[in-house]
């Protein structure tokens, strides 16, 4: 019988990076994680929890099956990115076409996303079930508009993979009623370095860089250098 996983396994707070023109990520600020369930422990390595603000990508369908609500001191924003990219189909997915998809298809969602994380008043979390392939994309996109250096943004999507495997066993632990289908192909439960590297290409040569893209999406000016100004320290903290 495999042991129950109660806590987040890919739970991390995207303080420390690198920026292009000197400093840091902000600590406290933005989390990155796959999906609660009930009966969770309290995370206890991040700066300061509950979040303030969620920002849930996930399905209708994928919420209902774990059941979880947060406090109603944390303010909730369902904004299902792309039900593609939900860990469940038998098929081995693209995972390249899969994240260059989401950045044609849903680019107004992630300036939509921007402009919360912007305005927030405390940590916020973006998630999805995994927190690899929608969170994988939309945190990307958030640190290039604050300036993370590309090289930071690529290692940060890919310190996923040491914690599939403990995923996974979450997932069977809560059961197919909770969580996605076990025997999934290979693919879902990892990364891959081409596909985010496309990723970071596709919003980097956008004309206007990544903050044209997210103003050709439906943020301002305003909104990218809010969330900057968040985001970023001169040295970190």
């Amino acid at each position: 019988m495999t042991a129950a996983v109660d806590h987040l396994v890919n739970l991390r707070d995207v303080a420390g990076l690198p920026l292009t023109g000197g400093g840091l990520t902000a600590s406290g600020v933005l989390y990155r994680s796959d999906a609660p369930h009930v009966g969770d422990s309290l995370p206890t390595h991040v700066a300061s929890w509950p979040p303030s603000t969620v920002v849930d990508l996930r399905s209708k369908k994928e919420r209902e099956r774990t059941g979880f609500d947060w406090d109603k001191g944390t303010v909730v924003h369902a904004l299902p990115l792309h039900d593609a990219a939900a860990p469940g189909d038998v098929r081995p997915p693209d995972l390249t076409a899969l994240y260059l998809t989401t950045l044609e298809t849903k680019a107004s969602r992630a300036a939509h996303v921007l402009q919360i994380a912007a305005a927030a008043a405390g940590p916020v979390l973006v998630h999805c079930t995994a927190g690899k392939d929608r969170t994988g994309v939309m945190v990307a996109a958030l640190l290039l508009a604050a300036g993370v250096e590309p090289a930071a943004v690529r290692e940060d999507y890919l310190a996923t993979t040491a914690n599939m495997e403990l995923l996974r066993r979450r997932w069977k632990a809560k059961g197919p009623r909770l969580a996605p289908a076990i025997r999934l192909p290979r693919s879902w439960l990892t990364t891959s370095p081409e596909a985010i590297d496309e990723v970071i290409g596709h919003l980097l040569s956008w004309p206007g860089g990544v903050h044209g893209w997210f103003t050709d999406a439906g943020a301002t000016e305003t909104d990218l250098r809010s969330w900057r100004r968040r985001l970023t320290r001169p040295d970190g903290s």
